[in-house]
């Protein structure tokens, strides 16, 4: 966009707002929409945003009664105040102390195309990247950290989120120290042509098996640092398009679930993403609660959009499509226009990128075995690992299982072998005695118990 049209378009914008801000402090102090209690406003701003316009307005005690009035009947007297034919619908909703009124620019006044390399010229920290521009004009930096380990992208067909997981992709392949894992629920059609980028582990696991396979590798990776005591090695990151058609697969929920809960202590991070954000979609509540980050597109209906942002407000179903998004994190809210990188940009960085590209570690991603997934005694919080089973223990768990027993009975047992079993740890013990006899069995190996068996 030229200079000379960004500074037209932007008096044009500025104008409109203004006269909506002096109409709607004109009603609130008429007390108009409070029925007939005047009101003070005690301050206000104007946003003159690239997709939509906002004014922001603190009213005191009567700022509920203002908001109601405003949404009442389909938002009539809402619709009625703003004066531009505006897209889309318009909202009404607090963020903080304030009210916030907006609604969407038409084409003419609109910005929807910001490129990357008219933000940033340069690559960001390892662990953040460029999002877009905020509707007040700043750039939008998510970060990987403690606050927000890990981010659900949602938007439905045209609202822009593969773009949105392709841009974060692209900056933080960019960095020596990101490893990334890619998975695509919908064939590749997102993610495939992204597998050579610098930094990717192995190939973009597409069908059920390989994604089995690569998110298992990232939990066993996740699972050997805790043991290591190397949770500050360098990023893992496990970008997934389209993971609601994976969860219909108990082991992948379980996967998930697990990365979910314990990555951020050990630096693996997911970004995922979906089309259709519902409360069933992540196969596990505490899957969808551990998703701090939220870089909610355009969503097809209200349910939609509590899920996508976490809450009521704002409306995700109410944005306009092509990269109009908010970016939510704990105490944070930006409403912004996402960038977009071309895609001579992408295979640039395939073919130069820091020479690491097309090095994958795996060709193909690992069988792993079910015993180096075992990361049910990790914390996540502090990487505390309980210590392993040792010989006494599994004597007893063994023991216990050739005789049917279990947790209660395996206790009691342990205590005449001389084994102290918890209930919490027990409860994990009848299990792993259970899966050693099965091990054993399906090997040709018939125990028997001894003549004489411990009462239990």
């Amino acid at each position: 966009m030229g200079t000379k049209r960004a500074f037209t378009l932007e008096r044009h914008r500025q104008r409109l707002l203004d006269e909506l801000l002096t109409y709607t402090v004109e009603m609130i102090r008429a007390g108009a929409w409070t029925n007939g209690k005047p009101c003070a406003v005690e301050d206000c701003a104007i946003i003159a945003g690239h997709r939509a316009g906002a004014i922001e307005i603190l009213a005191g005690l009567q700022a509920g009664k203002i908001r109601q009035k405003l949404i009442a009947d389909d938002c009539a007297v809402l619709r009625r105040a703003i004066p531009w034919p505006f897209a889309g619908e318009p909202q009404a909703y607090f963020r903080g102390q304030f009210l916030r009124i907006e609604a969407g620019w038409p084409d003419a006044l609109a910005q929807k195309v910001i490129r990357l390399e008219e933000i940033s010229d340069k690559p960001e920290a390892a662990n953040s990247w460029v999002a877009g521009v905020s509707d007040r004009g700043g750039t939008v930096r998510p970060h990987l950290n403690d606050l927000t380990p890990h981010y659900l992208y949602s938007g439905t067909t045209g609202g822009g989120k593969s773009v949105g997981l392709q841009l974060a992709l692209y900056q933080l392949s960019a960095h020596v120290e990101n490893r990334i894992v890619l998975v695509d629920g919908k064939f590749g059609e997102s993610l495939k042509t992204l597998e050579r980028l610098p930094g990717v582990v192995g190939p973009c696991a597409v069908e059920l098996h390989e994604a089995r396979a690569a998110l298992s590798w990232a939990v066993a990776e996740m699972g050997r640092r805790y043991r290591e005591n190397r949770t500050q090695d360098g990023r893992i990151i496990v970008v997934i398009d389209e993971f609601q058609e994976l969860v219909s697969d108990s082991v992948i929920v379980n996967l998930l679930r697990q990365l979910a809960a314990q990555g951020r202590g050990a630096r693996v991070h997911g970004l995922w993403a979906t089309q259709h954000p519902t409360v069933d979609a992540f196969g596990a509540a505490s899957t969808r609660r551990n998703l701090k980050g939220k870089c909610a597109y355009l969503v097809d209906d209200p349910d939609a959009s509590r899920v996508a942002v976490g809450g009521k407000s704002p409306r995700a179903d109410k944005l306009l499509g092509a990269g109009d998004s908010f970016l939510v994190g704990p105490g944070t809210c930006h409403r912004m226009q996402s960038a977009f990188v071309d895609g001579k940009d992408l295979d640039r960085a395939m073919a130069q990128g820091n020479g690491r590209c097309g090095q994958w570690e795996f060709d193909t991603w690992p069988e792993l075995d079910a015993m180096d997934l075992d990361t049910s005694q990790i914390d996540g919080d502090n990487g505390h690992r309980e210590p392993q089973w040792d010989a006494a223990e599994l004597a007893v768990a063994l023991a216990s299982a050739l005789a049917g027993e279990g947790r209660p009975a395996m206790e009691t047992r342990g205590k005449v072998m001389g084994v102290q079993v918890g209930s919490t740890r027990g409860r994990r013990l009848v299990n792993v005695g259970r899966d050693l006899l099965m091990a054993l069995e399906s090997n040709g190996y018939r125990l028997q118990p001894p003549t004489s068996v411990v009462a239990a």
